[in-house]
């Protein structure tokens, strides 16, 4: 078994590398790692150019690399980015032994019981279960991931993933089912991942800007933010309404897959968001499921604040295989 293996965290807007080995108990440990813009690069192949010349000694002769789209045979194509890699013309090319291809929400999710409480912060503290049960991991970054941590007899982890952020929206409100009238108008589908991801801001504030005849003009999110707590309606909305719908998702999802051990909820947009997802018209989208809320509300909900989790989880993912789990 290799002492040191390379991972990456491969999203539509950073790239992330670092190396890993087996810490303390067994759990893994990262080190040099760099935080790459993706739009640096014409391909991920460069990215990976570029670190390893950046690397001093040898580089591992093994790696597992975690993507943003769903991966099929050894292969991937990234959701928010024009790439495309396959496993064993990469290995060949860059001249590892072994490339292993997984969904990056694959590897968010095996971090999760790998990190201490201190990477987490409460939104819901529920009434966690006493045996082992389904925790589910999704949040907006760039995208809306979605995975599900499944518990077996030896207390190890395998890890369910999907494609759930392209599951439609649903809207409740009168100001939602407006907004999404027009997304409908401009893009077709309306997916839950359009109206809460990153990707999707331009499309939801055009919009907002549109139903109330005011002129848009792009804004950087950050702005969004100062100008939603400067009482700003429009911004106010976009928070308002991508806080419930990210909630939305989350209550979804839990109750479609069972996840009584609890929610992790993840992503960079999701750590922006945190005063609008705490905010009690926010939990009430999680809780309010008609004859099943009680069924919702022992349910732990908490916010991931680690932004190294899924190198975490890609090593995890790793030694899993080594051990043969």
């Amino acid at each position: 078994m290799a002492e040191t293996v390379l991972v990456g965290d491969i999203g539509g807007t950073n790239v992330r590398f670092a190396l890993a080995h087996r810490g303390q108990a067994g759990k893994p440990e990262i080190e040099d790692v760099v935080i790459l813009p993706g739009d640096a690069f014409s391909c991920f192949e460069k990215a990976l150019q570029h670190y390893l010349s950046e690397l001093k000694g040898t580089p591992p002769q093994q790696a597992l690399f975690a993507f943003a789209g769903p991966v099929s045979k050894g292969r991937v194509s990234l959701t928010n980015r024009n790439w495309t890699i396959d496993s064993q013309v990469l290995a060949d090319r860059m001249r590892f032994d072994q490339v292993r291809l997984v969904n990056d929400y694959a590897a968010m999710a095996r971090s999760i019981p790998t990190l201490p409480e201190t990477e987490f912060s409460l939104i819901h503290k529920g009434t966690p279960v006493s045996e082992p049960a389904p925790i589910l991991v999704s949040g907006p970054g760039t995208g809306l991931g979605v995975a599900t941590l499944l518990p077996d007899e030896a207390a190890d982890w395998t890890v369910l993933t999907g494609e759930g952020g392209h599951a439609a929206y649903a809207p409740r409100t009168e100001r939602e089912w407006a907004l999404a009238s027009t997304l409908r108008r401009h893009h077709g589908y309306v997916s839950k991942e359009l109206v809460l991801s990153g990707s999707g801001l331009n499309a939801v504030h055009r919009a907002l800007c549109e139903i109330d005849g005011v002129a848009w003009q792009e804004t950087p999110p950050a702005e969004i933010l100062s100008q939603a707590r400067a009482g700003d309606p429009i911004s106010q909305d976009i928070c308002q309404i991508r806080a419930a719908a990210t909630m939305d998702a989350m209550g979804d999802a839990a109750l479609i897959n069972g996840t009584r051990g609890g929610v992790v909820i993840t992503g960079g947009v999701a750590e922006r968001l945190f005063d609008w997802l705490v905010a009690p018209s926010a939990l009430a989208r999680f809780m309010e499921r008609g004859p099943m809320s009680s069924y919702m509300q022992p349910i732990p909900i908490r916010l991931l604040l680690c932004g190294k989790s899924a190198l975490i989880g890609a090593a995890a993912l790793y030694f899993d295989q080594e051990t043969g789990r």
